[in-house]
């Protein structure tokens, strides 16, 4: 679909409005929704208050703790970047890394199954102690274990 405007480029921006009790929506190409809908004092010396990309406001982010777009941390850094910080502690993501090799993948499986042996051994819970061990047994000397998915079905005889 062409933009409503300039009738040129693809319409990638729509604009809802209601008029007279009717919905209409118009759809712009992104350099005519910034010419027409976003507004942006681009001094220097002021900071910016909407991101010129999707128009979101900094009122906005602090409320819905959402930015609009990934442009919105750049042009609006100064107010998003502290947010950021405030939630998860610092400004680049920490969360969990995938394994880099198989062998890794093995030892954190043995310390894990280990782990679990010992809280089954507190618990007196020897089947499952021994269901550990079988498994501890089988990672250490094929290094690979077999998972339930991987099993073949048990099939009942009539």
């Amino acid at each position: 679909m062409l933009c409503g405007n300039c009738k040129k480029n693809q319409a990638t921006k729509t604009y809802k409005q209601i008029k007279q009790g009717r919905t209409e929506t118009s759809y712009y190409c992104l350099d005519c929704y910034h010419k027409l809908f976003v507004y942006v004092d681009d001094t220097h010396g002021e900071e910016r208050t909407v991101c010129p990309y999707c128009a979101a406001t900094v009122a906005e982010i602090k409320k819905r703790k959402l930015v609009g777009c990934a442009y919105c941390y750049k042009t609006l850094q100064t107010a998003v970047l502290p947010m950021v910080e405030r939630m998860q502690g610092s400004q680049a993501h920490q969360g969990k890394a995938p394994y880099e090799t198989e062998s890794e993948r093995i030892i954190r499986r043995r310390n894990e199954l280990r782990c679990i042996a010992q809280k089954y051994k507190d618990e007196k819970d020897y089947e499952g102690v021994r269901a550990c061990e079988t498994a501890l047994t089988q990672l250490e000397e094929e290094g690979k274990e077999t998972f339930v998915w991987q099993q073949p079905p048990l099939l009942s005889k009539p």
